[in-house]
């Protein structure tokens, strides 16, 4: 608890209550007796309309940028940001934890989670204590955050988390940071002691960003946070990662290649296989289990921040031979006799990595190979659109021998729930493309149809995003394993 004088000390508070604080929220539907209100203007909906609502539900001080009605028991804080005032609120409220942490930065279209927690353990080989904050929630030791879905989340909760990490034990985070979160300003007063720049892709985050150009830009306000001592990892390969990291005004950017450019720390001698991927690193001949060609990207891009950290490569190589996949991270395991490769991918370059791995584990294993797709829920009718195309030409390529589709209208929740015209336009794609498929609604009945197509010793593949979450315990229930 806190007198919001001292909350909002640097603030301008109109009527004389001084109440003490519970909490805040820019949502009004959390709001509870003894919390403040901050009226966020949002993308579709001003925060503003629901002071009212606020109020009713307790509300003892209400935070906005425009004069409002408030009853006179109740204080309010005029802002000229409201979203720059929650993130500094929110900081205050829980003892400014970011300031004793490490923070390291992380940005960029596909492998946020998967490559955070590749550092993390790398990180400790040089005896640092850090947590991963992200996707999957506040991650380090026995403490565990799940958070409200949001990849970087909204500044109270992302505050709370760093204080429960702190307070666990962390030394350091790594923070997935989203688009959305730079032009929200959800991190807003925090700064990173350390950065890394994934490859930036197009086609990502259409429903949010105008172009291409205005989702770069977003990235752009990455920098803006970086401390000048930091280090940049980036990945060299990717023309927009490079050329971001090229502006920031850092103590040591370490480009990393897979492909040969010069200046860069160089993966060479490069080896897929169903067993994971061999490389040269500085003449050592080194090995990661994990799958796929984004997994050696990931695993570049945190190898190439921890040698610039200090961290040794024999330490470091040891490591990456005993890393196991996160959760549907191209993550791989039997049930009754099939084996099972199951990925988040949604997007066509995502979709070539998945089915570059199906390819590998089916010809090793003489595998007929059957794939269950959840559509892509609340992206837009045009990015599933172009995620079915890609879709059927990779099936078509892969000699697929089941396409099973399915809206996962069953499981999905109302944030990831694929719309009618997001289903027509998976639906009609695959037709113009001339791909033979089987239509499920449900994520259940697509599971029962995988488990019919599949025998003992075949593949099946679960590719989605949240759509797919619970495709695994689908299939399993099916098959009785």
């Amino acid at each position: 608890m806190v007198r919001l004088s001292v909350l909002a000390k640097d603030l301008q508070i109109h009527g004389t209550a001084d109440p003490e604080v519970s909490g805040l929220s820019e949502d009004s539907r959390r709001i509870e007796p003894g919390m403040v209100f901050v009226a966020v203007p949002g993308t579709a909906l001003d925060g503003q309309r629901y002071v009212l609502d606020a109020v009713a539900r307790g509300a003892v001080a209400i935070v906005a940028e425009r004069d409002t009605e408030v009853p006179p028991d109740i204080a309010l804080v005029r802002v000229d940001s409201a979203r720059r005032a929650l993130a500094a609120l929110a900081a205050r409220f829980y003892g400014h934890p970011a300031s004793a942490l490490d923070i390291v930065g992380f940005t960029g279209t596909f492998g946020k989670t998967s490559t955070s927690e590749i550092l993390r353990v790398l990180l400790a080989a040089r005896g640092r204590r850090a947590g991963v904050l992200g996707s999957m929630g506040a991650r380090f030791a026995g403490f565990h955050d799940p958070g409200t879905g949001l990849t970087t989340p909204a500044p109270v909760e992302l505050h709370r988390a760093l204080r429960g990490l702190h307070d666990a034990g962390a030394d350091a985070v790594i923070l997935e940071v989203t688009s959305h979160a730079l032009r929200m300003h959800r991190i807003d007063g925090l700064t990173l002691a350390g950065g890394l720049i994934a490859a930036i892709m197009p086609g990502e985050h259409t429903d949010f960003h105008r172009s291409f150009e205005d989702y770069v830009a977003a990235k752009r306000i990455f920098l803006e946070y970086l401390s000048a001592d930091a280090v940049l990892a980036f990945d060299a390969d990717n023309q927009a990662a490079a050329a971001l990291a090229a502006e920031a005004h850092v103590a040591l950017r370490a480009g990393v290649s897979i492909e040969g450019r010069s200046g860069a720390l160089q993966l060479r001698d490069i080896e897929l296989d169903h067993t994971g991927v061999s490389f040269a690193v500085e003449g050592r001949a080194m090995h990661s289990s994990l799958l796929g060609r984004g997994h050696l990207r990931n695993v570049a891009l945190a190898l190439g921040y921890a040698l610039a950290a200090g961290v040794r490569l024999a330490d470091a190589d040891a490591i990456l031979r005993t890393l196991t996949p996160l959760r549907r991270r191209m993550e791989t395991y039997t049930a009754a006799g099939r084996t099972v490769l199951d990925d988040t991918a949604a997007h066509p370059d995502s979709f070539h990595a998945t089915f570059e791995v199906s390819a590998m584990i089916s010809r090793a294993r003489n595998a007929r190979v059957v794939v269950a797709y959840a559509v892509r829920g609340h992206r837009g009718a045009e990015i599933n659109r172009v995620n079915a195309r890609a879709l059927a030409d990779f099936a078509a390529l892969h000699r697929v021998d089941t396409l099973i589709v399915t809206g996962a209208s069953d499981t999905a929740g109302p944030a990831d729930r694929a719309s009618a015209e997001e289903i027509d336009a998976v639906r009609s794609a695959l037709i113009e493309r001339g791909a033979r498929f089987v239509w499920r609604d449900s994520l259940s009945e697509a599971m029962r149809e995988a488990g019919r197509a599949a025998r003992a010793g075949d593949l099946v593949v679960l590719l989605g995003a949240q759509g797919m979450n619970e495709g695994r315990r689908l299939l399993l229930e099916t098959l009785g394993a």
